[in-house]
């Protein structure tokens, strides 16, 4: 169970982060890793949808800034969902 869903996270990750972006792929395994750790400790009930959402904008925000940071201050190249550069 627990293996499960942090994998799926890493994996999700990996095959994501070419075409939707850091920012996106990022979110989307921080928030199926924390999912999966407290069910390790044998912890239930996480799948409740506002637990849910504060995972992913949780997520979201330690994501972007370092996206941001990555790119503009030190001009490493990590995928981004637009052309741009800030997303």
């Amino acid at each position: 169970g627990p293996f499960a869903w942090v994998s799926a996270g890493l994996l999700l990750n990996a095959a994501l982060i070419g075409g939707l972006g850091f920012i996106v792929g990022c979110t989307l395994c921080y928030a199926l890793a924390v999912q999966g750790l407290p069910r390790a400790n044998g912890q239930t009930g996480l799948l409740a949808p506002r637990a849910l959402a504060v995972d992913v904008l949780t997520g979201l925000a330690i994501s972007a800034p370092v996206f941001w940071l990555f790119t503009q201050f030190l001009a490493i190249n990590l995928p981004g969902l637009t052309d741009t550069g800030w997303l």
